[in-house]
């Protein structure tokens, strides 16, 4: 039987052309259908992840100088000697980071700073005598730091053009009791306070309590999530305002020199 099956194939015709195999062509729809689907999927994916929005970051440290605008660049505050009747005389500098290279330059032109630094430095010298300001020097540049970094970078309301002035957006402004109060220092580009007109609520970032305002009030406490505070003034909020707005400080000091502090 074998040998009659190989006789056939062999007296197959010669001329007769072989025909071609057939394509599964099935299978080439397949395997179109796949590739057609990742690159779908590819080019979906691509699209769907939002392009990286870099944060604005602080630049420094560079040196700033309190009064470098003034006709007298030095801080001249009395000590406790002799019933207050001497005094001291040196010129604090420091070294900040800043958003900015020009912001703290420009807020120490702003009106009132420098009433306010020379103010809140000369009472903290006026705790000290002659003999103890040499003795306690990191006590007294610690506290000289604090009490000047609110005033040279304080917090600061959307696109205020000043820290006293208002979000030209929302019309939220710093509160009466803002300057000499607010606990709240977040930097300015990582905390918003959103703000609903029509409902009348405030709230900083999305985790701190939510507080309810009417709408004429001028030194209202706003919480975040750790019990720091800002006041805001909300009677120039428009009830159709709805979203959030960038809210904190532009820059902080690093550390702050006195120099030769020379007694009068």
């Amino acid at each position: 039987m074998a040998e009659e099956e190989n006789n056939e194939a062999a007296e197959q015709d010669p001329n007769q052309e072989a025909k071609p195999a057939k394509k599964n062509r099935n299978a080439v729809k397949l395997l179109g259908g796949v590739l057609a689907l990742a690159a779908t999927g590819t080019a979906l994916a691509m699209m769907a992840i939002p392009a990286k929005v870099e944060q604005p970051r602080m630049v420094g440290p560079f040196e700033f100088k309190f009064f470098a605008l003034d006709d007298e660049p030095n801080l001249v505050a009395n000590t406790r000697d002799d019933n207050f009747s001497r005094y001291v005389r040196f010129e604090p500098t420091s070294t900040v980071f800043s958003y900015s290279v020009d912001y703290p330059s420009k807020r120490s032109a702003e009106r009132g700073f420098s009433t306010a630094m020379r103010g809140a430095m000369a009472a903290v010298v006026m705790k000290y005598g002659l003999k103890h300001l040499n003795e306690k020097r990191a006590e007294l540049t610690q506290e000289l730091h604090q009490v000047a970094e609110p005033i040279l970078f304080p917090v600061c309301f959307g696109d205020a053009a000043s820290s006293f002035m208002a979000d030209t957006m929302s019309g939220l402004m710093p509160g009466d009791h803002q300057e000499m109060s607010g606990t709240f220092r977040g930097d300015f580009y990582k905390n918003v306070i959103n703000i609903d007109g029509a409902r009348g609520t405030l709230q900083i970032n999305d985790d701190g309590p939510v507080q309810s305002f009417i709408g004429s009030e001028t030194n209202l406490m706003v919480e975040d999530r750790n019990g720091k505070v800002i006041f805001v003034d909300v009677t120039g909020v428009g009830r159709d305002f709805l979203g959030p707005i960038q809210i904190g400080v532009k820059g902080r000091i690093r550390r702050l020199f006195t120099g030769n502090i020379l007694a009068q």
